[in-house]
């Protein structure tokens, strides 16, 4: 980029109360964050795949390896710009000349180019799941004998490390999206502008790709044993309780919210931010409670009616289809809590007076 293009980041606020952060330290303590919490849910779901796993192989860990390290990624990724607009339009930190001066002579090469998250959104996710499961394949046939050893360090230890260290590095590159003139650069190259309201539909590909990964390995356990058909009420019963335990979890993540990175996307011509009013009741419990009750009848049904087939349906395939009801209560909650973060970040934004990057450089009051 020509250092025209970042002619008017002199501008940048650059003195600032000794409480605030420098934008370097800001970034390090962003890439901590981000590369604990996301080691402690990738070692949450280590753990579900190594005890649902009887005999864990390179069928049953390469699969839930890449549907981890690619949910997680696009995720994160995902977030990462809205969350650096809204933290430099917001003066969350100061700007050292030092750091000015860096922001100023970045140039973006073919690379970058490509693993942009808002122009091709996929392609980050891609290369890091690739190369994820590329470790846990060497891993596994070189040590065979510690299966559950390489998964553990494979997604909890390198994995968020990697992904800190990629996002954390391209803090930059995010942060001069906060200016003007780095926001007119980028929309020439945006044939596309990335819509926000296709985060819902993502969010709940991501969430059933990696519960189907981390459920069909019980296939092996006496529970799920199909000797007997889906009839049995055994099974039945460890069905509807199955369902129960994936809700539990999708719920969870389906009340994540993405407040700072939904405020920086209002405020970023980069982004198509619309807002759909969601139906659903403001009483958190009746939700809940309509949750499991569905979740718990579509798994009786689902085994009632696959106890009429003449061939019992591969286990993989009655995963899949026990998903849909969790998938359900997944998809109206997250549309709860992606209105919810609307609706607060308008507030934010209202009640703070914080301009849109379009407006020029912030000033410290």
């Amino acid at each position: 980029m020509s250092p025209t293009t970042w002619r008017r980041m002199r501008r940048w606020p650059t003195e600032a109360p000794d409480v605030l952060p420098t934008f370097r330290q800001h970034a390090g303590r962003y890439g901590f964050g981000l590369c604990l919490g996301v080691s402690f849910l990738c070692l949450l779901m280590a753990f579900a795949l190594l005890r649902n796993s009887q005999a864990l192989g390179l069928l049953e860990v390469l699969p839930a390896g890449f549907a981890i390290a690619f949910g997680v990624t696009l995720g994160a990724s995902r977030d990462a710009p809205g969350y650096w607009i809204y933290a430099a339009r917001s003066l969350k930190f100061m700007v050292l000349p030092s750091e000015l001066q860096q922001l100023q002579q970045l140039r973006v090469s073919p690379l970058i180019g490509l693993l942009n998250p808002l122009r091709r959104p996929l392609s980050l996710p891609l290369l890091l799941a690739g190369l994820i499961t590329v470790l846990l394949w060497a891993g596994l046939t070189l040590l065979p004998a510690y299966p559950a050893l390489v998964t553990l360090v494979a997604l909890g230890l390198l994995f968020p490390l990697l992904l800190a260290l990629l996002l954390t590095g391209s803090a930059p590159y995010f942060m001069v999206l906060a200016s003007d003139q780095g926001e007119n650069a980028m929309l020439p190259q945006m044939t596309r502008l990335r819509d926000a309201g296709r985060y819902r539909a993502e969010d709940l590909a991501i969430s059933l790709l990696i519960s189907l990964a981390l459920i069909w390995p019980l296939h092996g356990r006496p529970d799920f044993d199909l000797q007997s058909g889906y009839g049995k009420p055994e099974f039945a019963v460890a069905a509807m309780i199955l369902g129960w335990i994936v809700t539990f979890f999708l719920l969870l993540g389906a009340r994540r919210s993405r407040l700072y990175s939904a405020v920086g996307e209002r405020l970023s011509a980069l982004l198509r931010t619309p807002s759909a009013p969601v139906a659903g009741s403001a009483r958190v419990l009746p939700r809940m409670a309509l949750y499991y009750a569905a979740v718990g009848l579509w798994a009786l049904l689902l085994c009632g009616l696959l106890a009429q087939l003449p061939q019992p349906l591969p286990f993989p395939l009655f995963c899949a289809l026990l998903l849909v009801a969790p998938g359900w209560a997944f998809w109206r909650e997250r549309g709860l809590t992606q209105q919810r973060d609307a609706e607060q970040a308008g507030l934010f934004i209202r009640e703070l007076g914080v301009q849109p990057v379009a407006a020029g450089m912030p000033q410290r009051p």
